[in-house]
Parts: structure tokens; sequence; C-alpha cells
């Protein structure tokens, strides 16, 4: 990425400053979610490795409060439950570490929000999934115009492991930089221009498809759109049967 867009970040002709960041986990220890404006953060898609002889070991040292208090009643999606070894759901993304040699803590993979808190502090006895690759998100930045902001989920998911790839996500960042090229305002991050044009505009500009994983949560107040909303249903309904 750097060998790419190396003239731009050292003399950038652009309205403004436009960050790169990388991380290699969801920890994300250098805060590239709020702190870049298109930031790459390694994650995965399948379940959560376990290993049953760390899981006792842990649970010796550690204790039922511990295990309770500090990782299933930390869990932001409820993901996390204690039950009987023999009660372990066998449904497709479900996983369990043992704790003993009655109980286990089962873990709904599908609830999972990659928060690391679980694997950060049973280490070793949780792991990230073997399916690795990354999520892209765009607009974080520090304060300027309109206040701190967190980056949005532009791709949720992409492997980096073929020259392909890595050539999928510089084409990505090259039609991104080129679109805030020509419509950001002087001295205005991609997070202010995402908040000003809007995000469906943003994504329509670069190409890039409205994904479900891009909304954190649906609205809480209705609305009433009037212009437009038969041309976005046919978009989505060519969409649902190009899946198809």
């Amino acid at each position: 990425m750097v060998n790419n867009f190396l003239d731009d970040m050292h003399r950038p002709a652009l309205p403004y400053k436009f960050k790169f960041k990388f991380s290699g986990c969801p920890n994300d220890c250098v805060n590239s979610i709020q702190r870049s404006d298109m930031a790459t953060i390694g994650t995965w898609r399948d379940s959560i490795q376990t290993d049953d002889v760390l899981g006792k070991k842990w649970f010796a040292k550690h204790g039922m409060d511990e295990l309770v208090n500090d990782v299933i009643s930390r869990c932001p999606t409820k993901a996390l439950s204690l039950k009987n070894t023999k009660d372990i759901s066998t449904a497709e993304g479900i996983s369990s570490v043992a704790i003993n040699d009655t109980q286990s803590m089962q873990i709904e993979n599908h609830s999972c929000v990659r928060c690391m808190h679980c694997i950060n502090v049973m280490t070793g006895a949780l792991a990230p999934g073997k399916d690795k690759g990354v999520t892209v998100l765009m607009g974080g930045k520090s304060v300027l115009k309109i206040g701190t902001t967190m980056g949005t989920v532009i791709v949720p998911f992409m492997k980096l492991e073929s020259d392909e790839d890595f050539e999928q996500l510089v084409e990505l960042a090259q039609n991104t930089i080129d679109f805030f090229a020509e419509n950001a305002l002087e001295h205005e991050r991609t997070g202010e221009m995402i908040d000003r044009i809007g995000l469906v505009n943003f994504l329509e500009g670069i190409g890039r498809d409205i994904d479900a994983n891009m909304i954190l949560e649906p609205r809480a107040n209705p609305y009433v759109r009037t212009d437009g909303w038969d041309e976005e249903v046919e978009k989505a309904n060519q969409r649902k049967a190009s899946a198809a």
C-alpha cells in the first residue's frame, strides 16, 4: 500500500490528508478504527478455536467467579454460555471449550462480533479461527469539523493471501482516493465527506454494493422516502437475482 500511494502521502494533491492504518487482529492496538481514513483490520470468519486441556487448566487457576464475571458476562452479544458438556449443541456455528470434567463454555459463533475479550482473557484455551482475512473500514478520524468518528465497515471480509487479493485492496484504496479527491471539500476528511454526502452515495462512488454488515443498527424512528424509491427497489432486486 505504501509503495502504491507514496506520492499521494508525501505530496498529496488532495483536499486534506488520507491516512492508512493496519492492525493484525481486532484488538486494533494502533486504534486504526478511529484514527485512519482507511483501516484494515485482521479478522476471521469461521468458529473460534478451542483447546480443552488449556481450558481446564485456566479454570483450575481462575475459578468459576472469574469465568462468569470476566468472560461470559462481558460478552457484548451474549454469545457465551455455561452448560453441562452433554448438553452442548451440535448445530453449525457452535463450538465449546471444556472447563472441567462435566461442564463446558458454549460459543455461538454466529453471534460473535470479534471483540477479542474472551480470547484475551482465556489465551490458549480460545484462539481466533483458521479462516483468516481482513475487514476494511473507512472514515475514522479524530476531532476536526464534526468531531471524532469511527470507521464504517466497507468490506466485511476479504482474504489477503494472493497477489490478486492485494491488488483488490489497492484498487479499493485507489477508487476511494480518486472519489475523495473529486468530491471532498477543502480541509475535509473522508469521514466528514461521507457524513455530508451520505454513505449510499459514497458506496456507489467507489463501486461497492450495500451490505447489512455496514449498518450498526436499524433506525429507531420511521421515515418516508419520496424520491428514487422505485429505482432503489429495482437495484436491490437485481442484486438478489445476481446472488442467487
